[in-house]
C-alpha cells in the first residue's frame, strides 16, 4: 500500500472509531483494503478498484456507492446526515452473499470451522456505507456527524429489521419452513392480505373469529408485521420453546398468499443461513413474530451463539446496561451521552476490580445498596469516587426493571369462566372496556369477588398466569405519593434516609421494557386512599392518549412515563360509609364496572349443587336473595350480599358447618352496621338467616 492510500485508512480507522463504534475502524479496514478484490471473487461486481482506499473523493465514491446499492441522491443525504434509509430491493437481497461467500471461502481455506459459520463478517452495505460518511465529514470538517443515540453494538446493520418467528412446538410446521424455503403464519381464513387497506381492518376481521371479546393486539402486529413490515433483505431467526434457535436465513421473498397450500398460506421465500438447535441464554417473548430490532443485546447474543462464538455472560450484561442507559432522560429531558455512559461503566468495572466483589449479573438489589453505602463511606477509594454512587443507583433501577420472561401455565377463556361467576358476555365487555381505557374499577359490595375476578382478568388477558406481570398493592388513609411513586425512607440500618422509588414506578419501568407483553396493576380498595395526593403529577399520565408523555418526579426529579402496555384495574368497595366517592378529576380517567351478586351464574349453581350436602346452603342462598331484594330498596344496590361468602374449600369438607359460621360472624354483623338505626330489623333477618339453615319455619 502507497503511502497515500495508508494515510487514508488511518485517517478512516481513527474517525470511525470515534464517531462509528469503538471497535468499527479496526474491523472495517482490512475488508475495505480488499474489497474490489473480494467482490469481482464472488461475482458480486466487477470493474471495481480492488483497494477502496484508493477512491480519494467523495464525489468519485459516491457514484461507486450509487452504481452498487442503486439508492438515489435523496437516500444518500440522508445516510451521511446520520439516518438509515432501506436497500433497494436487488441489492438488499445481494448483500447478504457476501457474508456467506466469504465464510465459504475461509472454510474452503481452513482459516473458518463452518461454513455457516459467519461471526466477524461485516456488511457489504454497512462497509461502503462507512466509507461514504467518512468521506463526507472528512472532506466538511466544520461539520459533526450525529451520533447515535443508542449503543453500537457490533455486528448488527440497523438498516435492515431482525425479527423472531415462531415455530411453537410444531415440528411439521418448522418441517414445511425448511423443506419449501420459506415461512408462513396462519389467519388463512383473512385471505390476501393485499386486500387490507390498513391494520385497523385486519383487527376487525380477527376480533370476529375470536370469542373471548379480547382485542386482537398480537395476533394483528405478527398479521400485519408479516404483510406490510418485514423486506427483502431483513433477518429472521425461527424460535422453538422459550429459548431455542432452529433456523436463521434472509426474507428473499415479498408477501404472497398461496391458494395451493391447505394451511399456512400467508408466505415469505426465505434464503436459509443455518439450521440446527441452539439455545440461548434468555428466554424469548412468545409472540408469532416479533421484531427484535429495540434489543440489539438479544441479536447480538443469537449471532454469536449462531457462529459458535463464546458467549461471556458479564459481556452481555454489560452491553445490555450500555443499551439501557442510553434509554435513560436526566430531569433536564436530555439522554445521557455517550462519555457519561462509558464513566458509569468504567466505574462500575472499576469498583468490582477495587473492592473485589461483583456488580454485572448481580440481582440482589438489597446487597448492591449496601455495596453503595460500603462505597461511599470508604475514604480510601477515590478514583471514581464522584459517580460511584449514582452509576450503581443506575445499575439497581436496570435490574429492578429488568422483565421476567418463563415458562407459565396457560389460561384460557374457559378456565376463566370455569372459577369466575361471570358469563361470556360480561367477560367480552369487560376486556374490551379494559383494553379501550387502560384503566378500570371494579365497584360492588363486599362478597361479589372484585379481588378474585382482578387478577384473572389479567390472566386471561395475558393468556397465562405470569405473576411477575401483575402488582398488587392496597391501598388505606395513610397511603401516600411517598409509598406509590417515590420518596425518601429510612435505611434499612437506621443510618438516614434514602430516595426510594415506589411499587408503581418500579413496575411501570419494568413494564415500558417489555412493550411487546401486557402488565397489570391492580389497586385494592382504591377509595380508601386520598388518590389526587398519592398519584400527583401522575394522574394525567395515567390517561389513555398520555400514555408515554414524560413528567419530572416530584422528588428525584426524573423524566417518568406510564407506557401503554400497562392496565390498571381497581378495586371499590362500595358499601363502606366512611369513604368518599371519588372527585370528577379521577372518575374520567376511569371506566367503571359494577360487580353483582352472582347467585344466577350457571358455574356458581353448578358449584353449589356439587357439595357433598348442598341443601342448607342452597336455602341460605335463596333467604339471602330475599334479603338483598330489601337492601336494594333501601340502601342500594352497592350494599347487596355477594356470593363469595358462599365459596371456599372449607365449604367442600362441611358446607352446613360453614355457612353457619358465614351468617354468624361475617353476614349479620354486617346488616348490624347496615341497619344500624334499625336493630329490629337486623335482628329479624339475623333469625330468618339463621332458620334458613336447617329449614325451620
Amino acid at each position: 500500500m502507497d503511502k497515500l492510500n495508508y494515510t487514508q485508512k488511518q485517517n478512516y480507522k481513527s474517525w470511525v472509531t470515534e464517531n462509528l463504534g469503538e471497535k468499527t475502524g479496526m474491523w472495517y479496514s482490512p475488508y475495505l483494503e480488499k474489497l474490489g478484490t473480494l467482490l469481482n471473487q464472488f461475482d458480486l461486481a466487477s470493474g471495481y478498484k480492488d483497494n477502496f482506499f484508493d477512491y480519494q473523493s467523495y464525489d468519485e465514491f459516491k457514484e461507486v456507492y450509487q452504481q452498487m446499492t442503486e439508492q438515489t441522491d435523496n437516500d444518500v443525504e440522508r445516510i451521511v446526515k446520520g439516518k438509515v434509509p432501506r436497500y433497494p430491493k436487488d441489492f438488499g437481497a445481494k448483500r447478504i452473499q457476501f457474508r456467506k461467500k466469504f465464510a465459504e471461502d475461509e472454510f474452503e481455506r481452513g482459516v473458518r470451522s463452518k461454513p455457516t459459520n459467519l461471526g466477524g463478517i461485516p456488511d457489504w452495505g454497512v462497509l461502503l456505507r462507512s466509507y461514504l460518511i467518512y468521506l463526507y465529514y472528512s472532506e466538511n470538517p466544520n461539520l459533526s456527524y450525529p451520533k447515535k443515540k443508542k449503543a453500537d453494538i457490533e455486528g448488527i446493520d440497523d438498516s435492515i429489521n431482525y425479527w423472531l418467528i415462531s415455530s411453537g412446538d410444531q415440528a411439521r410446521l418448522r418441517e414445511i419452513f425448511h423443506s419449501e424455503n420459506v415461512i408462513a403464519i396462519g389467519w388463512d381464513y383473512l385471505g390476501d392480505l393485499k386486500e387490507y387497506e390498513s391494520k385497523e381492518r385486519v383487527a376487525a376481521v380477527l376480533t370476529q373469529h375470536r370469542d373471548n371479546g379480547k382485542y386482537p393486539t398480537h395476533d394483528t402486529r405478527a398479521v400485519w408485521d408479516f404483510y406490510h413490515e418485514m423486506q427483502v433483505g431483513d433477518l429472521v431467526y425461527v424460535i422453538a420453546g422459550m429459548n431455542q434457535i432452529v433456523a436463521s436465513g434472509v426474507i428473499v421473498g415479498e408477501y404472497q398468499f398461496d391458494e395451493d397450500q391447505d394451511e399456512y398460506k400467508h408466505r415469505r421465500d426465505v434464503d436459509w443461513k443455518q439450521v440446527g438447535r441452539w439455545n440461548l441464554r434468555h428466554n424469548m417473548p412468545q409472540k408469532t413474530v416479533t421484531n427484535i430490532n429495540r434489543y440489539p443485546d438479544l441479536i447480538q447474543e443469537i449471532e454469536q451463539v449462531l457462529d459458535d462464538t463464546v458467549v461471556d455472560s458479564k459481556t452481555i450484561e454489560v452491553n445490555e446496561f450500555r443499551n439501557w442507559l442510553t434509554n435513560q432522560v436526566t430531569d433536564t429531558g436530555m439522554s445521557l451521552n455517550e462519555k457519561t455512559i462509558s464513566h458509569k461503566i468504567n466505574a462500575l468495572q472499576d469498583i468490582e476490580s477495587y473492592f473485589e466483589t461483583s456488580i454485572f449479573g448481580e440481582e440482589d438489589t438489597d446487597q448492591l445498596k449496601q455495596l453503595r453505602d460500603v462505597v461511599i463511606a470508604n475514604e480510601s477509594y477515590q478514583r471514581y469516587k464522584g459517580v460511584s454512587g449514582s452509576a450503581i443507583d443506575y445499575y439497581i433501577r436496570y435490574i429492578e426493571s429488568k422483565p421476567t420472561i418463563l415458562e407459565n401455565d396457560p389460561y384460557s377463556t374457559e378456565e376463566f369462566l370455569s372459577e369466575v361467576f361471570i358469563n361470556e358476555e360480561e367477560l367480552k365487555r369487560t376486556i374490551s372496556v379494559l383494553e379501550n381505557k387502560k384503566n378500570l374499577i371494579m365497584k360492588g359490595a363486599p362478597g361479589v369477588g372484585k379481588t378474585f375476578i382482578a387478577k384473572r382478568l389479567a390472566y386471561v388477558m395475558m393468556e397465562e398466569k405470569d405473576e411477575s406481570r401483575v402488582n398488587m398493592v392496597q391501598f388505606h388513609q395513610s397511603y401516600s405519593y411517598e409509598d406509590f411513586i417515590e420518596g425518601f425512607r429510612p435505611k434499612a440500618d437506621g443510618d438516614g434516609f434514602e430516595l426510594k422509588q415506589g411499587p408503581f414506578v418500579k413496575f411501570a419501568r419494568k413494564a415500558a421494557r417489555d412493550p411487546e407483553r401486557e402488565y397489570f396493576f391492580i389497586i385494592d380498595e382504591i377509595n380508601r386512599g386520598n388518590m389526587s395526593k398519592i398519584f400527583g403529577e401522575l394522574m394525567m399520565l395515567i390517561e389513555t392518549d398520555k400514555r408515554g408523555e414524560q413528567v419530572n418526579l416530584l422528588y428525584s426529579n426524573e423524566k417518568f412515563s406510564v407506557p401503554p402496555n400497562l392496565y390498571i384495574i381497581g378495586m371499590m368497595n362500595t358499601a363502606d360509609r366512611s369513604l368518599a366517592l371519588l372527585d370528577y378529576a379521577l372518575r374520567r380517567r376511569f371506566s367503571f364496572i359494577e360487580m353483582k351478586p352472582a347467585f344466577e351464574n350457571e358455574t356458581f349453581q353448578s358449584y353449589v349443587n356439587e357439595l357433598d350436602d348442598p341443601m342448607g346452603l342452597l336455602r341460605v342462598i335463596e333467604e339471602v336473595k330475599l334479603l338483598n331484594q330489601q337492601i336494594v330498596s333501601e340502601l342500594g344496590t352497592g350494599f347487596q350480599i355477594g356470593h363469595s361468602y358462599f365459596v371456599g374449600d372449607a365449604y367442600k369438607v362441611n358446607s352446613l358447618s360453614r355457612v353457619e359460621e358465614v351468617i354468624e360472624f361475617e353476614i349479620i354483623p354486617q346488616l348490624l352496621e347496615y341497619w344500624f338505626d334499625d336493630e329490629q330489623k337486623a335482628n329479624g333477618w339475623a333469625k330468618r338467616l339463621r332458620d334458613s339453615i336447617h329449614g325451620a319455619e
